[in-house]
């Protein structure tokens, strides 16, 4: 992940700018999905893995925070298939790896021994419990908190918020 997002700089107007010292900066959704910081549902939408009643636009989870996705939502691919990190691109396992050997063709040099996939039945538990909070909201009300159960069994306490998009993040407090 980027340590310096990328960030927009919208002019206004020369009063304002005088008063507030002429720059505001704005970092998009899209730009955080791209820095890595976000994972954008509607992907899982569009490959069919979950299917919401009604169109994409009205499912209203449309992000979740990479940082909370890291607490068990991720499988380690080289993990499941026992390979050590110094053994990663040397083992038999990582030449069978479609994962290696798309990355290793890409010409992008090694890929390191934590390709990670998502674990859908994990992530679709996630996705369920944050509708049941998403649906206590008060109906115009642009953010809503509760609990969710982690795959390690633990209570987190999460954030969904809306976006630019009109649609909402689901993050950890840390992330808001």
């Amino acid at each position: 992940m980027s340590k310096n997002p990328k960030v927009e700089e919208i002019r206004i107007d020369p009063q304002i700018e005088k008063f507030f010292g002429g720059v505001i900066y704005t970092y998009t959704s899209e730009q955080a999905e791209q820095d890595g910081f976000l994972f954008d549902v509607d992907q899982l939408i569009k490959a069919k893995k979950i299917v919401p009643s009604g169109e994409i636009q009205k499912f209203p989870i449309k992000y979740i925070t990479t940082n909370l996705l890291e607490n068990g939502y991720w499988t380690d691919r080289c993990k499941e298939r026992g390979v050590k990190v110094e053994n990663a691109g040397k083992a038999d396992s990582c030449q069978s790896c479609p994962t290696w050997i798309i990355f290793a063709n890409s010409g992008k040099g090694t890929l390191p021994c934590k390709e990670k996939t998502l674990n859908l039945p994990n992530v679709l538990d996630l996705l369920t419990a944050a509708l049941r909070i998403f649906s206590k909201k008060i109906k115009d009300d642009w953010f809503v908190d509760g609990l969710v159960e982690l795959p390690s069994g633990k209570k987190q306490k999460v954030y969904i918020a809306q976006n630019e998009t009109g649609r909402y993040t689901l993050m950890l407090p840390e992330d808001y």
